[in-house]
């Protein structure tokens, strides 16, 4: 019998630019039924504290029922350690409790405000707890993020914040681009028991860049790694920002031009395949 995931969802990062009513449906067309609303800075355009509004929150919710979607889990991406990070991350936290979010997921910070970055999230912690949310430490992609590279960066951060709503978000892709010296099958079964959240990426490379191609095209043995997502019970999403890839220093470049519409249409229908041929 064939393994299953659980609530797979497709991170909206891939329609960057797009009004959320097509997104919504080109998700729901393809098969899926949950979605990860990618609020991440620097990866995506047009953040502003509206977004996190009430009426950000009822659109959002109509725009799922209409698609019979659901989610659990919101990109909050952001520099950790600023000095701003505190009241940003709150608007989050009370817009994923509108929604009904669990799982916050967020890149760090570069290694030298690693101590800030822990004060901060010291202090969101317990708040994220009161709304039922728990923030998900993502391993970054690029130099920004360098604080958590490592299963070992992740699992030590975990230990010295010390608390409970606060876990793991792994992303093999990201691993790809940052430390290439790592094994990401490896690292990431390392990972698997303090996660609460998973990025499925694959990586394409092209001229010594990296790419993000449907699940299952890349260099990412996820063979070995979906089996063991599905038998812990993770939720996980599709992240794969097709307006957006790394240079050979894993620096982004974010394209002017957006993703045409059919193109994740491919992306999701060709994923889905390769996800359910992988966990036979």
């Amino acid at each position: 019998m064939s393994k299953t995931l659980t609530q797979l969802a497709v991170n909206t990062a891939m329609f960057d630019g797009h009004d959320l009513a097509h997104a919504f449906a080109v998700i729901a067309q393809t098969g899926y039924r949950y979605l990860e609303l990618a609020y991440n800075e620097g990866y995506v355009g047009n953040l502003n504290p509206t977004l996190f509004s009430t009426a950000s929150a009822n659109r959002v919710k109509e725009l799922m029922q209409e698609n019979g979607l659901s989610t659990v889990a919101l990109g909050c991406t952001m520099n950790l350690a600023g000095a701003d990070t505190v009241e940003k991350f709150r608007l989050r936290i009370r817009f994923a409790h509108m929604l009904g979010v669990r799982c916050l997921n967020a890149c760090t910070t570069q290694l030298p405000e690693r101590e800030q970055m822990i004060k901060n999230l010291r202090q969101i912690a317990p708040e994220a707890a009161d709304s039922g949310c728990v923030i998900c430490l993502e391993n970054g992609g690029d130099p920004n993020y360098d604080a958590f590279t490592s299963a070992e960066d992740g699992i030590r951060l975990l230990e010295e914040i010390g608390h409970p709503a606060v876990a793991l978000n792994i992303d093999p892709g990201n691993m790809l681009s940052l430390a290439p010296e790592l094994d990401p099958v490896e690292q990431t079964l390392a990972m698997l028991p303090y996660a609460e959240h998973f990025h499925i990426k694959d990586v394409e490379m092209r001229n010594g860049e990296f790419w993000f191609p449907a699940i299952g095209d890349g260099v990412i043995d996820y063979g070995a790694i979906l089996p063991a997502l599905a038998d812990r019970g993770i939720p996980c999403s599709l992240e794969i920002p097709l307006r957006m890839h790394r240079q050979p220093d894993s620096w982004p470049i974010r394209s002017e031009e957006l993703a045409p519409l059919e193109d994740s249409r491919a992306v999701l229908t060709r994923s889905l395949a390769g996800i359910q041929r992988l966990l036979r």
